[in-house]
């Protein structure tokens, strides 16, 4: 396993492939082929995630 930019953790599954997730929000994760691959897609992962939750909390305070 692998901490990049103290944000991400990488780590290189069997087949040679790499998975990752944003710390503190596994949710945010993502599969790709290179170390870089992983960290652009959880990045796009994360601000998808982080929109939908703060919609969540407009739609709360306007009821």
């Amino acid at each position: 396993m692998e901490v990049v930019n103290g944000k991400y953790m990488v780590e290189c599954t069997p087949s040679g492939d790499y998975y990752g997730y944003l710390m503190g929000y596994d949710q945010c994760c993502a599969y790709g082929e290179t170390v870089e691959d992983v960290i652009e897609r959880v990045e796009s992962m994360a601000e998808d995630f982080f929109c939908e939750i703060s919609a969540v909390y407009e739609l709360e305070d306007i009821a």
